[in-house]
């Protein structure tokens, strides 16, 4: 086969390759504000994420105001196939904000050393990045306006399990007790390495991990997705989207594991949170995310529920043209989707080429795995 016949060849059959089924839940089975001043528990029309960092006074978690939300996924996928049955290739989770919320779009990580670790109402006063000669608050300039409205996993223990918590189940994490009891649920990532479940919600101040088995103090979390703000200027008044593209490839694809075991279960589970700061008791949503929970659909004006909506990919992998076979007319569409090791994958079609467990590129490996399933034609 001349190169040129074999380009030819790739781009005739460039519009027949598979993809993934997608699946969309467009209403919660639960959605909890999980904040120690609700009191409407998970009948709340809204929802709002903020930061307790700098409040003096105030024996609060650093992530103060946090939204659990959770997905009955049985309806269309079905439950107890074993973790590895799912092929999940992305998730999109889409949120609404109410109109009353005024808040900078940051769709960058902030370091936990650029909040005010010593509640003097200044971040970094002394003008020093923290750890350098003269240092004297262990703080940096935040170099971009706004905060990152982010989303993590949810973790449980010791009183609740992912199967016992629900939108109405007591909160518990710290309030001015004159203790800070870690959160439960709470939101966790992965440790590198050991892939420990990390407690986020007091990451600055370095609580609720010292006890692994590799001890994390003072961290920044890296998020598995940052809300992506559609058509919205920070000036008050919109009605508008928040978009999180989920990273599945995150603590080296252990996120991805995480919501291949929670469709399993039946049950998908996410937290989102923000360091954005916020007076206590301002009443009026400030520079802060506030989003609408299902309870405000009909009631409030563009209202919609938080969605959720997967990628699995249900097909034979390496059968690009869906004739149930992996044969010589699929090996000519693998070649236009190689990617090499560092990905990703160059469209939802080249899906069918990554072979499990999906590491969201097509490479040597994939490669290997297509001769490995290769039948012929059938």
């Amino acid at each position: 086969m001349t190169r040129t016949y074999f380009a030819l060849a790739v781009i005739l059959l460039a519009g027949t390759l598979a993809q993934a089924s997608q699946f969309t839940f467009d209403t919660p089975s639960d959605d909890r504000w999980q904040y120690p001043f609700n009191f409407g528990s998970g009948s709340e029309l809204t929802a709002k994420s903020f930061s307790a960092v700098g409040q003096a006074g105030f024996i609060l978690n650093n992530r103060d105001g946090v939204i659990i939300l959770a997905w009955d996924t049985t309806s269309l996928v079905q439950a107890g196939l074993g973790s590895s049955s799912y092929d999940l290739r992305s998730i999109t989770l889409t949120v609404t904000s109410e109109p009353t919320a005024n808040w900078p779009i940051d769709l960058t990580i902030d370091q936990w050393f650029e909040l005010d670790l010593n509640e003097d109402g200044i971040i970094n006063a002394d003008g020093i990045p923290t750890g350098e000669a003269g240092d004297s608050d262990g703080e940096s300039d935040d170099i971009d306006p706004g905060r990152p409205f982010e989303l993590y996993g949810t973790g449980f223990g010791p009183t609740f399990t992912e199967s016992s918590w629900s939108e109405f189940s007591a909160y518990i994490g710290a309030r001015d007790e004159g203790v800070q009891p870690p959160r439960d649920p709470f939101p966790f990532v992965y440790q590198e390495g050991t892939l420990d479940m990390l407690h986020v919600e007091d990451h600055a101040d370095g609580l609720h991990n010292d006890a692994l088995p590799q001890p994390v103090f003072e961290f920044t979390p890296q998020p598995w997705a940052i809300g992506e703000p559609q058509n919205y200027t920070p000036s008050g008044g919109q009605v508008f989207d928040i978009i999180f593209h989920v990273d599945l490839t995150t603590s080296s694809g252990a996120a991805r594991s995480y919501f291949q075991e929670q469709l399993n279960n039946g049950r998908l589970i996410v937290t989102l949170c923000s360091p954005h700061e916020a007076e206590p008791f301002g009443g009026t949503p400030g520079p802060y995310p506030s989003i609408y929970m299902k309870e405000a659909v009909g009631v409030a004006p563009g209202a919609k529920a938080p969605e959720l909506v997967l990628s699995i990919f249900d097909g034979l992998a390496g059968d690009s043209d869906e004739d149930l076979d992996v044969d010589l007319a699929d090996w000519l569409d693998f070649p236009a989707c190689l990617t090499g090791p560092c990905g990703p994958v160059s469209g939802s079609a080249c899906e069918v080429f990554d072979f499990a467990p999906a590491d969201f590129g097509v490479d040597l490996h994939d490669f290997a795995d297509f001769q490995n399933g290769f039948t012929g034609a059938l």
